[in-house]
């Protein structure tokens, strides 16, 4: 009877049998030999004690030439950049208070974004997203979003459509600029208005008398929120003059930290 010679097996079948052996075992079963080629020449060279060892060495190789053997697959399409912006972006430390009015002060969410636009800046690429995401069901907000935004944020819509804006609400373009009203007492409305002196005297001379307490404090946020900018400094300091022993020297501690926050947040944000 004459043999016949059985040709080497070609690489995927090489794989499949090693990964029989694998499956069952090197004590049950020696692995394939290496087809003729780099493969055999491998084993040839650096040959190994032990089946398992044998396994390894081949596993690695057929492992190397596989991937030697990939194409490239077909060249993704370019993705379009978006148009220019040429406006400043928002510096670094405005992102960290931008979270922090988030989490601490949202009362001040409406003028941050308003400063960002005012000032002829956009929002740092990092902020896109989170900012957008924040006010989605908001129309009024998102549109605001957008426009502090830019184009890149409307270029982010277009890839992440869950960044649009889910409200049907009709936006009012007007509204976009503007501050929201917040509610204030007719008594306290001058104070928006006065003098930084005046303004430092009313709100830290009320809480130093027991004139305003715990009560007080929602329309005390409004009216330091919405208080002259100029006033903020001279009212932490007259704050910061304040018995600590009083009552109300709880909410005292608050408002300068809203002020002071607020003073912050607008002098970052400073034409650049």
């Amino acid at each position: 009877m004459t043999s016949t010679a059985t040709s080497p097996a070609p690489i995927d079948d090489y794989w499949r049998e090693m990964v029989t052996v694998a499956l069952l075992g090197t004590d049950r079963r020696e692995p394939p030999a290496p087809p003729s080629g780099a493969l055999a020449d491998l084993a040839a060279d650096d040959p190994q004690p032990t089946a398992s060892q044998r396994l390894l060495q081949q596993v690695a190789g057929c492992t190397v030439a596989q991937r030697a053997g990939m194409l490239p697959g077909a060249s993704a399409p370019l993705v379009a950049p978006p148009a220019d912006d040429a406006r400043p972006v928002t510096p670094p430390s405005a992102t960290a208070t931008w979270r922090r009015v988030v989490d601490d002060w949202a009362v001040l969410e409406d003028e941050w974004l308003l400063a960002v636009i005012h000032n002829g800046r956009r929002l740092a690429p990092e902020l896109i997203v989170p900012v957008l995401a924040r006010y989605r069901t908001d129309s009024t907000r998102h549109a605001r979003a957008l426009v502090a935004a830019g184009t890149l944020g409307q270029w982010m819509i277009e890839w992440s459509p869950r960044l649009a804006c889910t409200s049907r609400k009709p936006v009012v373009m007007e509204a976009i600029g503007e501050l929201p009203d917040l509610a204030i007492v007719p008594e306290l409305q001058s104070v928006l208005w006065a003098s930084p002196a005046q303004a430092a005297h009313t709100i830290a001379g009320g809480l130093s008398s027991g004139a305003f307490g715990i009560t007080h404090r929602a329309v005390l946020i409004n009216v330091v929120a919405r208080v002259q900018p100029a006033s903020l400094s001279t009212l932490v300091e007259a704050i910061g003059q304040i018995d600590p022993s009083q009552p109300s020297i709880g909410l005292a501690f608050a408002l300068a930290d809203l002020a002071r926050l607020r003073h912050q947040m607008l002098t970052e944000l400073e034409p650049s």
